[in-house]
């Protein structure tokens, strides 16, 4: 008797009865032409009105200081306030800076150190206007979506 394959529903003998009896069907020319073009078609339609879609193809990851990268995702001019995307590799540090208007962080991925506060995936955090926080920093890498005032650089 086999073993039960780990976080499966299904005995070892049924899974391994399963995985033979599934075979690959080779698609004509046909078929397949016609699956990427409905793929393609959802793809290419445009986002509802009023609204803006930036796909994770799009836009451009800049290098913001070593081991760090932005992708802007909007920029709202009128405000003053940019929404980007911010990759760190392990080990990276973006140095100590003041807040002259809100700025709030989602971590996304992985764990940032701010100053000695440590966030976690799925935390977030909001630094006021007039406050001044220590280094972002990462042990594992991550990554984070913020949303803050537009700075000097990307």
């Amino acid at each position: 008797m086999k073993l039960r394959p780990p976080n499966s529903v299904l005995d070892a003998d049924t899974a391994a009865a399963l995985e033979e009896a599934i075979q690959p069907e080779e698609l004509t020319t046909q078929t397949r032409d016609s699956m990427r073009e409905r793929i393609f078609r959802r793809v290419r339609t445009p986002p509802p009105e009023g609204t803006s879609t930036l796909r994770s193809t799009d836009g451009t990851w800049t290098d913001f200081c070593p081991g760090v990268r932005l992708k802007i995702l909007d920029e709202d001019p009128s405000s003053s306030s940019r929404t980007y995307l911010v990759s760190m590799e392990s080990g990276a540090t973006v140095p100590e800076h003041p807040h002259t208007l809100e700025e709030q962080c989602l971590v996304l991925e992985g764990e940032v150190w701010v100053g000695d506060h440590l966030l976690r995936r799925g935390d977030w955090h909001v630094a006021k206007p007039g406050s001044r926080h220590g280094n972002f920093s990462t042990r594992t890498g991550c990554l984070l979506l913020i949303k803050s005032e537009v700075f000097p650089g990307p």
